[in-house]
């Protein structure tokens, strides 16, 4: 982990208040199928139905796709095509995303079978409060990868995003790897506030590498008005796992722990077990609180080695804001260490 420490200016800060739910809704149950309907004319009707506010179920029933929202659009529905090549065989594959009433979306990936239509599938994503869900491909070495980014969780001063990696083949589309790409938790002025960022480093055959970006500003205990900024990098690996077919943690290459990360983006609550969480697709483990004392355990934890240098260092002022920012801290190995380094 690669940390900076900075000056800035004092921030505004919120209260915040954590919602729990890192999960992209796909129906992984369903087997692709000839269909009677093109995806141009899935999109066509769609698309008539918002001017004329008309029902849909007889679209959904040609689909055999559960309606979920969608049987009627009230004039808000609407259907856009992209082509992409996505499953390594010879001609591109067709999307239709659907948006509609209720901070809904739908993605249909269509392929050809010869003068038909095969649809492999379809990925529903429920909780667009904020930012509508999109899409883009990724591609590791010949392999190509359709990837949705979509809200988790709002709240005051609280926001999380997450994206999901799926494989489209002609045996359907399924998801292979879940992750917090982007959010922030403001806890209030007298807390301990971070933002966090995920992008993609380094090529790969069938590996990704993620590198998360982590700013923590801390704006309490200063009487100068100024606030402190630390700045992490975190580097998370992957790997491609034959048994289970979808990417798994490589432990021995990433720098921090999918726990870790979970912690960050404030994805478990106070009341939920420490122990393994299920989340999308993905097992996530902690053993640092990501909400409860304003923030100020995460933060800790994952910043102890520049604390330490503050903790030995000459700099009265910034010693004496550690010193009362750990006496606001839960009593944890890493507070020890500094306490007894301040002394």
């Amino acid at each position: 982990m690669k940390t900076t420490f900075l000056h800035v200016p004092l921030l505004l800060l919120i209260v915040a208040w954590p919602l729990a739910g890192f999960a992209s809704q796909s129906a992984d149950q369903f087997s692709p199928r000839i269909v009677s309907t093109s995806p141009y004319e899935v999109a066509r009707q769609i698309n008539r139905a918002r001017k004329r506010a008309a029902e849909l179920d007889l679209l959904w029933k040609s689909l055999s796709v559960d309606e979920k929202g969608f049987e009627g659009c009230g004039g808000f529905c609407r259907a856009r095509i992209f082509r992409h090549e996505l499953d390594g065989r010879p001609g591109a594959e067709v999307v239709v995303m659907t948006t509609g009433p209720f901070e809904l979306s739908r993605y249909l990936i269509f392929t050809p079978a010869g003068k038909q239509w095969k649809l492999l599938g379809y990925i529903d994503h429920d909780f667009n409060k904020y930012e509508m869900s999109r899409h883009r491909v990724e591609h590791t070495g010949k392999n190509a990868w359709l990837v949705i980014r979509g809200q988790e969780g709002s709240g005051s001063g609280f926001a999380l995003y997450g994206e999901t990696w799926y494989q489209v083949s002609p045996l359907g589309v399924k998801p292979v790897l879940s992750y917090p790409s982007d959010g922030h938790t403001y806890p209030g002025s007298l807390g301990v506030s971070r933002e966090f960022k995920v992008k993609r480093i380094g090529p790969g055959a069938k590996t990704i590498t993620l590198s998360y970006t982590v700013t923590y500003t801390a704006s309490m205990f200063d009487q100068r008005a100024t606030s402190k900024r630390f700045i992490n990098t975190h580097r998370l690996d992957y790997k491609w796992d034959k048994p289970t077919d979808e990417f798994v943690i490589d432990t021995q290459k990433s720098e921090v722990s999918a726990g870790e990360i979970a912690a960050i983006a404030n994805i478990q609550s106070e009341e939920e077990d420490d122990s393994a969480k299920k989340i999308g697709r993905t097992s996530f483990y902690s053993e640092a609180k990501s909400f409860a004392g304003h923030g100020y355990e995460v933060f800790l934890k994952n910043n102890v080695t520049v604390l330490m240098k503050i903790a030995t260092g000459r700099n009265k002022g910034a010693k004496d804001w550690l010193r009362h920012f750990l006496s606001e801290c839960d009593d944890m190995p890493e507070k020890r260490i500094l306490v007894e380094a301040l002394k």
